[in-house]
């Protein structure tokens, strides 16, 4: 619903898509909850739109450079995990202060809705 297309937009090749796969369900259920809870129209597309760069970052941290392993068993919420903390993010945009504050506000919440949530 939210993130229509997404996958299509962070493929780096074709074995990437279990990736993808495993961190939309995440992120469509973290979205939920936020349009849920009445985000404003603006807060909401901020996080969407930091969602949709955390996931096409990891897809190219671990298919385009081969940084991180992960396995196929392993969960959405374990890979996002690895990714994020209860004080921020990766650095995704390394040269846009207020873009890359916008993933870590993003990174803290999400952080805190998968400890507080049973997905």
């Amino acid at each position: 619903m939210y993130t229509q297309g997404w996958a299509r937009d962070w493929q780096v090749c074709s074995e990437d898509l279990w990736l993808s796969e495993k961190i939309i369900p995440v992120f469509e259920s973290y979205l939920s909850g936020l349009a849920d809870s009445g985000a404003s129209k603006s807060a909401f597309n901020r996080h969407k739109n930091a969602c949709r760069a955390l996931g096409g970052h990891i897809i190219g941290e671990v298919f385009g450079y081969e940084t991180d392993t992960f396995s196929e068993k392993q969960t959405g919420i374990e890979i996002l995990l690895h990714y994020i903390s209860e004080s921020d993010g990766p650095l995704v945009y390394q040269d846009n202060e207020s873009w890359q504050k916008e993933i870590d506000i993003m990174c803290r919440k999400l952080f805190k809705y998968i400890q507080n949530s049973a997905i």
